[in-house]
Order: C-alpha cells, then structure tokens, then sequence
C-alpha cells in the first residue's frame, strides 16, 4: 500500500539522545505516524548491524543506511550501490600514507585496517567497540561506505581522490561515499524503485551530512542541536534531541 506520506530521520543528535536512546516520547510518535499511514524511515550514516537496537525499540523496517548506499523498504532491499574496489584501493594507499587508518563497511559488518586511538574514539563517540581488523575486507566483499580514521589532514583527500566524497561527521572520521552517493541519493532511488514519486517527503536531521537529504525533500525539520547551515534550510526548527524534538517536530509539521 502506498503511504500517505514518508518521513526520514536521522539517528546521532535527531532521533537519538545523547545518551543513543530512543526517547518515549519518539517511540509513542513513531507508532501514531503508522496508524495514520505515514512511513517513518531511518537516514544513517549507519549500516545495519549498528542500529539493531533502534530498529527494535522503533520497529521501523526500511532503512536509508551508509548515507544512502543501501536501502531497505519495509525489510525489502531495493537498492544497493557498492564502491569500486580500484578506487578504494587507491584512497587506502594514500591513507596509508598519511598514518590514516580506515574503516569498511557491508549491510552486515564493519572492519577497521588497525587499532589506533582515533579509531577507539571514534566508535566510544558513538557508543561502540572498536571494529575487529580486516585490512583486506573490500578485496572479498561489497564495501558500501568507508571511514578515514583522523582528526585532522582532512584536506589531503578530496583533491587527490575525486571520485569520491568526504564529509566530516563526527570530530574523529570522514564519511567517504562515491562522488553522488548521499542520503539525498538513497532516498531519489527509494521513490523512484516503489512509484512512490508522488508521496509528500518529511525529514529530520542535525549535521552536515543532512544537508543534502533537505534539498531532496519536500519538508525540512531541523532539530534546535543542528548546524547553523542546516538550520537556515530547514523549513521548521524543532526542540534539541534531548527534549523531546521528534514528537514537537511532526507536531509543528502537521504530521500528527
């Protein structure tokens, strides 16, 4: 049955709280938005074996994940975009280079190339363990998304590796997807895949990596915890990710 309308969230600082919970409060919304037929649907930088617990507290079933590399419509995979293993070749080399350690990405699994501190921070950031290593891990399976490991140097990357994209998104990591990949993308293929063109679009998001996911929907949410960029695209601001800014965002929206 097609939705009245869709609505996608993002997790860190949107519809997590700091503490990488799902407030009651975003829970009890969530379950009102089925019964009216709108579709709530995850928009991750994430992929899935790092949101099992979301998806079972929400009981949400589709998915945007890896920052819109692999999309799952109520547990159905409709689209998946895997990364060239030449060019991710090429930009572990000039990681390697630099003392910049990576990580890769399935639908099922992340590996790192090595234990470092960055890598330790960045996933304690995110409330995670450390990947296990497996430096060779694109060379046997489909790698959606990767990681660069730093807190600086970020500048050596987007001019020497083109074809890909970078984007900043926690103090310790790069998100790197292939030149058009975005939540943005993940979400254009979503609707065209399912007829679903026709569908009024909602999204809620807080960071830089939402910006593009914005100009692809018809409605914008910004969470008040947002980037000031992210603010000034947003059609309406809602209360921060720690006051219960889901339930007041489709409330100002008129989705509920």
């Amino acid at each position: 049955m097609k939705p009245a309308a869709i609505c996608f969230f993002d997790l860190d600082g949107t519809l997590l709280t700091s503490d990488s919970v799902v407030a009651e409060s975003s829970v009890r919304a969530l379950r009102e938005l089925r019964v009216k037929n709108v579709m709530p649907i995850i928009a991750t930088g994430r992929t899935l074996c790092e949101i099992e617990h979301v998806l079972a507290t929400t009981e949400m079933t589709s998915v945007i994940a890896m920052n819109g590399q692999y999309v799952l419509y109520d547990g159905k995979e409709v689209y998946t975009n895997p990364i060239d293993v030449e060019e991710i070749k090429a930009l572990h080399q000039g990681a390697q280079s630099q003392n910049v350690e990576m990580a890769f990405y399935t639908e099922a699994k992340i590996r790192g190339t090595a234990q470092n501190e960055v890598m330790e921070k960045h996933y304690r950031y995110l409330g995670e363990e450390s990947p296990d290593v497996d430096a060779a891990l694109y060379l046997k399976e489909p790698i959606y998304m990767l990681l660069l490991l730093l807190e600086k140097g970020d500048d050596y990357f987007p001019e020497r590796f083109p074809y890909f994209q970078f984007v900043r998104n926690t103090p310790f990591s790069n998100d790197v997807v292939p030149k058009c990949g975005s939540k943005a993308q993940g979400i254009a293929k979503l609707l065209t895949v399912m007829g679903f063109e026709d569908v009024p679009t909602y999204a809620f998001g807080d960071g830089m990596n939402d910006l593009e996911m914005f100009g692809a929907v018809d409605h914008a949410i910004a969470m008040e915890n947002a980037v000031p960029a992210l603010k000034e695209k947003a059609e309406f601001v809602t209360a921060d990710n720690n006051s219960d800014g889901i339930e007041k965002g489709l409330r100002l929206c008129g989705l509920l």
